[in-house]
């Protein structure tokens, strides 16, 4: 099963590798670092998560990279960064109209690599595969719980 496991790993690596690449191909113009995109895209696609430390956390980028991203961001306008009412030290981030084309634009991207991604793959696999990667992020949540 080892080697099996190590091909399911690399193919997981490979279509993140692949889906950074076409998205940084899709808004080259911009000048935008590949976590510069992560961010970006996560204040998009996670309403309620709109911390740095959020975007950290769920998607395994360093604090670091990813306050330099939000700095870069909110300096060339693309994010808002504003202090909590209740916790002085807690950053909210929000993305502003002039991000507005570019998430557009990345949304499409990833929508038309999921077609081509995905595609000759049965429904009925893809309803599988669903259901498998909801008890695999589950047992990935239960492993970090166990690191802490």
């Amino acid at each position: 099963m080892e080697q099996k496991d190590e091909g399911y790993f690399a193919y997981y690596a490979k279509i993140d590798k692949v889906y950074r690449k076409l998205c940084a191909l899709e808004v080259a113009e911009y000048c935008f670092t590949p976590n510069e995109i992560v961010v970006l895209m996560f204040l998009a696609n996670n309403p309620g998560y709109d911390s740095a430390s959020d975007i950290a956390h769920f998607r395994n980028i360093s604090k670091g990279l990813v306050a330099k991203s939000v700095e870069t961001l909110c300096e060339r306008g693309y994010l808002k960064a504003g202090k909590d009412l209740k916790d002085r030290r807690l950053i909210h981030l929000s993305l502003t109209e002039k991000s507005d084309d570019i998430v557009t634009r990345l949304r499409k991207c990833r929508q038309e690599f999921a077609g081509k991604l995905y595609d000759g793959v049965p429904r009925e696999d893809m309803e599988a595969m669903a259901r498998t990667t909801k008890v695999i992020n589950q047992n990935l949540d239960n492993i970090l719980k166990g690191m802490k």
